[in-house]
């Protein structure tokens, strides 16, 4: 089993940005001491959610910070920058991190940022499938060259190009259920964050990934699914969950606002979050910590983690440990306790 942790860089009251992103690089540094496969990094912007804009910026802060662990992307928004853009800087980062990217890219999700620059969430799956092309081409071709809807690349010499070969592990966001089946056939490895959907479903979803993967590549080999849930180990169960209360109250209040705001809900391609808003608009925090986390002592979590691994099939997943701006010292505690006393029960 691998694990791996995700950095939003939400931002609470009281807090300076300078001390989200210290603390960022902090539990990044300690994560790679403690033995963990991955660090995973959000874009967002425009709300205290996420502070993490421009993330080759903070991908290449951390390739100089660490040695080992592998830097990834949960998810770079791809409407949000020319795709050769995208992939000149995140070669640049493959580089200098020496070959220790996994690119995760995504539509995007949040009106307001789509909004704030100007960018229209109508097609972005159609877009979407234009940006990844161009993005694989900048990467292995000598000369780029692409004709397309929405982008138009011309004979480009592409520079530079990523230490890994043919290209960085590709991964994408799934959400509804047709994303899973869609990423197969384009090659991309799943990054799945299900808060409340019931086992049998996801189980549904995740072995029609691994069909349609097996059908389009030939192989079942590389068709991956990292599972993102919201992680907190304590000395005791209680102290576990008092710890995420309120974190994660505020998480998933602020996530609801975001998902949709009072301009109006996201286009019909979009149609799947406006049932998650409704359940998270819903939510009380008992649910919340009881079916959208894993809280407790370390033999609780392990036994959480446990059940996850033998409903779904999994073998790869990604710890939220610092979900809702949760206090620095508490990450630092959790992340220890975890590498100690759990992760050695999968080793």
């Amino acid at each position: 089993m691998r694990f791996s942790t995700q950095n939003l860089l939400s931002i609470r009251e009281g807090q300076t940005h300078a001390e989200v992103y210290a603390n960022t690089l902090d539990e990044c540094r300690l994560a790679e001491e403690l033995g963990f496969h991955t660090v995973w990094l959000a874009e967002h912007h425009f709300s205290a959610y996420g502070i993490a804009p421009s993330l080759p910026v903070l991908a290449a802060a951390l390739a100089r910070e660490t040695r080992r662990v592998r830097i990834g992307t949960a998810v770079v928004v791809a409407p949000f920058a020319h795709p050769v853009r995208i992939a000149e800087e995140w070669a640049m980062v493959d580089i200098l991190s020496g070959g220790r990217l996994d690119f995760g890219i995504g539509r995007g999700y949040q009106p307001a940022e789509f909004r704030g620059l100007a960018i229209s969430m109508e097609r972005t799956r159609e877009r979407f499938d234009e940006i990844l092309e161009v993005i694989r081409r900048a990467w292995t071709d000598e000369r780029c060259s692409f004709e397309g809807e929405f982008y138009q690349v011309r004979d480009l010499c592409v520079l530079p190009k990523p230490v890994q070969k043919p290209h960085p592990p590709l991964w994408t966001a799934a959400v509804s259920p047709d994303t899973y089946t869609l990423a197969a056939r384009r090659g991309l490895k799943i990054l799945t964050s299900p808060a409340f959907t019931p086992f049998d479903i996801l189980r549904k979803n995740y072995d029609a990934y691994r069909q349609a993967w097996r059908e389009a590549q030939g192989t079942d080999q590389g068709a991956d699914i990292c599972l993102n849930k919201i992680i907190h180990v304590a000395e005791t169960s209680k102290q576990a969950r008092e710890d995420l209360r309120e974190p994660i109250r505020w998480f998933f209040q602020t996530q609801a606002g975001l998902i949709a705001d009072e301009t109006g809900v996201p286009p019909e391609q979009y149609k799947f979050y406006r049932r998650v808003r409704e359940n998270l608009l819903s939510l009380s925090e008992d649910k919340a910590l009881d079916q959208a986390a894993i809280a407790g002592d370390p033999e609780e979590v392990a036994d959480k983690i446990r059940q996850h691994q033998e409903a779904l099939g999994i073998d790869f997943m990604m710890g939220a440990f610092s979900r809702g701006g949760l206090a620095h010292d508490k990450v630092r505690r959790s992340l220890k306790l975890f590498a100690e006393k759990v992760m050695p029960r999968f080793a």
